[in-house]
This record gives structure tokens, C-alpha cells and sequence, in this order.
């Protein structure tokens, strides 16, 4: 059976969201990665419907990616397929495979960027959130109960080229190591104001005067703070690009006198940034933190609802543009053993999608099977 046909979408927000808009949420990471800002001339959309195809109901069977691989070692790569979709019937596994192998197969013919890090092999693929029944068909087997690890990239992924090598060896699929699971969950921007709103209807503002803090943003010289609050790697480069809601101490002016005269000066730990939160790439709430000392008095919910708010306002400073009205949905991945956090995501009214996970692809395998596949 010959492979189905690839094609490239140079512009995927006029050939390719027509067909993804009507299947929210499920498509949610892929349209939040094309409307992002910031397009590298890097990135490339690949899908199995040509760009003069007209959007049709119910959709024909297909797949799609977008893949940047100057974003390594961070997320190069998501992928959506009709076969998530709940409804109507998903295709089958043996159906799907075929569409799967032959995007991937295309990205190793792509100019690989002159700043990809020289330490890690080409052939290796960081796949973000994809949904388990497309990892699953592409490792060849049901994933087992509470494998993987929280962080496969970075610094503090240990022994990354050790795994490679031995899920290599004990699997029939392209994957070689995956994340733990993290719960999708979803978020509409009605649900997320009524869910964190406070009874008073003051969005929070008499306990932030009270603490004596003020909403801000997360400025370039605190992405090494940010860095330093989580396991999951992410650059100043990243961080850089992406819109980001925070709380800090609100500055005091007080008069010192002194020798030379009346001066002013800022009291201890005024302006510290003591809570942030940032939307990734696809949209999703990544790197929400409370810092120690201010936690326990619902400080993520107002920063989480600040920013989801921002797409509500048409995409307005949270990164993305083109954000239609009833199009708004928010996101977050949430590992399925971080109680807090979805606790957090529950509070804020998020309801449970489905589990996705960040998956190392063996673009070297994915041609082996191609081939096997066509013969």
C-alpha cells in the first residue's frame, strides 16, 4: 500500500486551522502553536490534506504536525490526528500508523538549523503533549501502568542516551522513552472567570492589598528565579517570547536622610516576584509557581485566571493572535500524581481531556518501518 502523500502548508492559519478550529478542544495544542506570535523560519506544517482542501463535516480521516527544530532541546514537534477524536468511531491503530510514519518521515529532509545543539543526535525527535492513543500506535504497544519520568529533556533528564539505547532494544515502535502521564485539562474562559472570581466580585485585589502585592509581568533579568523553580527546561530564549502574568511586593518610597541630604530608598524585598505563571507555545499553562512564604492563600488561581483572561481579550498580550470569540479554550498538563495541581485546575473549573505525554521519537526507526509497511 503506497504511503499517503505529504504536504507542506505554508500558510497554515488560512489551509489548515479551517480544519482544526471546528474540532476544539481537541486540537488545542496544534491551533495555540499556530497562532503563537513568533513563526520561526525554521518551523514547518506538514499535513496529510493538501492546502486547497475545503473543510468538510464530519472531517475525512488525516494528521498534521508542526516541527521546529531550533527549539531543541525543548519541545521540537506536535502532532494532532483525527484519530484522537472521540467521536465519531477513531480509526484504528493499523489505519492511523501509516499517516504517523509518513510526517514524521518527512522531517528528517528538512534543513536541521545551524543552532542545533551539537550534543544531541539529529535522529532523535522531542514529540510534546500527544495523546496517548497516538504514542501507543507508535510504540506498538499499550504504555505500561506508571512508566516514564517527569523530565526526559534537559539537564535534568539523567541518562537519557542509556534509556535510548534500551528501550531501542525492547521495543517494536519508533518511541524510545516517554513522560509520565500528564492529565489535559480544559478550560473555557466563562468557566475559568466564574470558577476564580471571589465572592465579592473584587478579582482578588483587597487580599493582594493586603499582602501588599501589585500584578506585573515577568521581567528578563528573573528568567534565571523562574528557571531555578522547576524541573522542566525551558530557556531564556523561550521564556523571552511568551506572555506571562506575575504578583510582586509593591514598591514603598521612604526618605533617608543622610549626609548628602534626603534620598529615597526601596524597603527590604520590595518589588520581589513572588508568584508567575507563563502560556507556552501551544498555549498551555507552563511554570506556575508560588513562592513558599505566600502559598495557601489562593495566589495561583488569581494569576491563572489573570492570564487565561488575556485570550478572552482576542489574544491580546498573552502571545497568541487571531483568538476568535468562543474560541478561547485554555489548557494545562498536569502530571496525574501532582494532587496540588489538580487540585488548582479543579478549583479553577478545568474538566479532565485526556493524557498526553512528551515522547523521544526514533526518526531513524520511523523510515525502518515506513519501509516494512511498504513492502
Amino acid at each position: 500500500m503506497p504511503p499517503p502523500k505529504i504536504h507542506t502548508h505554508p500558510s497554515p492559519r488560512h489551509t489548515l486551522l479551517p480544519h482544526l478550529l471546528p474540532l476544539l478542544p481537541s486540537t488545542l495544542p496544534l491551533v495555540r502553536r499556530l497562532q503563537f506570535h513568533f513563526q520561526s523560519p525554521h518551523a514547518t506544517v506538514l499535513c496529510t490534506l493538501p492546502p486547497s482542501t475545503p473543510p468538510t463535516t464530519p472531517p475525512p480521516p488525516f494528521a498534521a504536525l508542526y516541527v521546529d527544530r531550533s527549539r531543541a532541546p525543548e519541545t521540537e514537534c506536535w502532532l494532532f490526528s483525527t484519530h484522537e477524536l472521540p467521536t465519531p468511531a477513531p480509526q484504528n491503530a493499523a489505519a492511523a500508523l501509516p499517516h504517523f510514519l509518513a510526517l514524521l518521515g518527512e522531517i528528517p529532509h528538512l534543513p536541521l538549523p545551524a543552532t542545533y545543539p551539537s550534543t544531541q543526535d539529529p535522529s532523535r525527535l522531542l514529540l510534546g503533549a500527544v495523546h496517548r492513543s497516538v504514542l501507543e500506535t507508535l510504540a506498538g504497544s499499550p504504555l505500561a501502568p506508571h512508566a516514564g519520568k517527569k523530565v526526559i529533556s534537559g539537564p535534568g533528564a539523567a541518562s537519557a542516551t542509556d534509556e535510548w539505547r534500551g528501550s531501542a532494544a525492547a521495543s517494536s515502535g519508533c518511541v524510545r522513552g516517554h513522560t509520565v502521564a500528564y492529565q489535559k485539562f480544559l478550560f473555557e474562559s466563562e468557566t475559568v472567570a466564574r470558577a476564580a472570581a471571589g465572592g465579592d466580585g473584587s478579582d482578588g485585589e483587597p487580599l493582594l492589598g493586603v499582602l501588599g502585592l501589585e500584578w506585573t509581568s515577568v521581567r528578563e533579568g528573573e528568567y534565571g528565579l523562574v528557571a531555578s523553580r522547576t524541573e522542566i527546561p525551558r530557556s531564556g530564549r523561550t521564556m523571552r517570547l511568551l506572555g506571562s502574568v506575575g504578583l510582586r511586593r509593591r514598591r514603598r518610597r521612604r526618605r533617608q536622610e543622610g549626609g548628602g541630604g534626603a534620598s529615597e530608598r526601596e524597603g527590604e524585598g520590595e518589588g520581589q516576584l513572588v508568584a508567575w505563571a507563563f502560556l507556552g507555545p501551544d498555549g498551555s499553562l507552563t511554570s506556575l509557581h508560588v513562592e513558599p512564604e505566600f502559598r495557601g492563600r489562593g495566589l495561583g488561581k488569581l494569576v491563572t485566571r489573570r492570564l487565561f483572561a488575556l485570550l478572552g481579550e482576542g489574544g491580546r498580550g498573552s502571545g497568541f493572535e487571531d483568538v476568535r470569540e468562543g474560541e478561547e479554550w485554555c489548557h494545562s498538563d498536569v502530571a496525574t500524581d501532582n494532587a496540588g495541581s489538580i487540585g488548582v485546575a479543579r478549583g479553577l473549573g478545568g474538566e479532565e481531556g485526556w493524557e498526553c505525554f512528551w515522547a523521544w521519537v526514533d526518526l531513524e526507526e520511523v523510515e525502518r518501518m515506513s519501509g516494512a509497511l511498504d513492502g
